[in-house]
């Protein structure tokens, strides 16, 4: 029992519960209240059979999310530092927050590369080896109210792009932007990042109307494509501090499987646009890993020196081999706390 509650793994509770009791959660919570707000008066402010209603509903959720994080946190800074004795001045949790938006004229060109190359190194190839395997299930990834009742394939366009970057913001902000940033600020970095990967994962098994039709190999299948597409993104954020090519390189993704499908609804045919679209762009991915190669190298040695390091005792705190297990255990009870808890803001 000693053992058990020893210093370390009192320690690795005690920060992440915090975290999630004080910080997340309270937020879940004022989002949920808000999303209950928006079911019941937007539809006396737009119409639900209108063909805006599905971007509206988006676009507002996503800034509602966004505002109760920043105030969240400003307002916890300055009650923290209200009652506060220290004078030491410490850095604002809202202003890092908003930085992770930040795009300048000397990083702009770098975000937009990075976007490009998650887009083009990670999400394509990936959903090229899934799609191609199993392209019925394109049906089920795409969903998008932009489907209803539109045969016109601009205003589709035009309410998939809206919609699409408003869901993609909205998952970015909290998985990553939360999740992952505001915890590497109470914890390992290392252990944010995967806390807020094994979530994501979750959610995108779990409580995907998918789960409940398909084989467990199939939902073991895309619990790894999730994984590797959450980690990814969740070290780069770290590594980075960038939000928007998160979201860029997201939603650039799901527009293109909404296109295809969208077209599929209308009698066209799925797996060959699948096998063309795809195809040409491997051969773009193809051109930015051979332009890019050192780049790639190098962000790949250090993901993979991270994940070596997550899997050692952390010399630091003297931990245990017991210690270390104890903290990779915690992290994914933690992320299946988050599932629960998130069920209140996932729509």
């Amino acid at each position: 029992m000693g053992r058990l509650l020893s210093n370390n793994r009192r320690e690795i509770a005690s920060k992440r519960l915090k975290f999630l009791f004080y910080e997340v959660v309270p937020i879940f919570l004022i989002i949920f209240v808000f999303l209950i707000l928006e079911w019941m008066l937007l539809p006396f402010i737009v119409n639900q059979s209108s063909v805006l209603f599905g971007m509206l509903f988006y676009l507002i959720r996503a800034l509602m999310i966004f505002l109760v994080i920043i105030l969240f946190l400003f307002v916890a800074n300055r009650f923290k530092t209200k009652n506060s004795q220290s004078t030491k001045k410490e850095f604002a949790p809202h202003t890092g927050y908003l930085k992770l938006f930040k795009m300048t004229r000397k990083n702009y060109i770098y975000q937009l590369l990075y976007s490009l190359l998650l887009f083009f190194l990670i999400l394509i190839p990936l959903e090229f080896v899934f799609l191609i395997g199993l392209p019925e299930t394109m049906l089920f990834r795409a969903f998008s109210l932009a489907f209803e009742n539109n045969d016109n394939f601009t205003l589709f366009l035009f309410l998939s792009i809206g919609i699409q970057l408003s869901i993609s913001f909205s998952e970015e902000t909290v998985f990553r932007g939360l999740i992952a940033k505001r915890g590497s600020e109470h914890f390992n970095k290392v252990s944010a990042a995967m806390i807020s990967t094994l979530y994501f994962s979750f959610v995108e098994v779990f409580l995907n109307p998918l789960f409940f039709t398909v084989s467990p190999y199939f939902s073991a299948l895309w619990f790894i494509k999730s994984f590797i597409i959450g980690f990814i993104f969740s070290l780069t954020l770290i590594r980075r501090k960038w939000l928007l090519p998160l979201i860029i390189a997201k939603t650039f993704n799901s527009i293109l499987s909404s296109v295809i499908v969208w077209d599929f609804l209308r009698g066209g045919n799925l797996v060959l646009p699948l096998m063309i679209i795809y195809s040409s762009l491997l051969v773009i991915s193809l051109i930015f890993l051979i332009l890019q190669f050192s780049r790639v190298k190098e962000s790949l040695q250090i993901g993979i020196n991270m994940i070596k390091s997550y899997l050692r005792n952390d010399i630091k705190l003297e931990e245990s081999s017991g210690d270390r297990i104890f903290r990779i255990l915690f992290d994914i009870f933690l992320a299946l706390l988050l599932l629960l808890f998130g069920m209140m803001i996932t729509v």
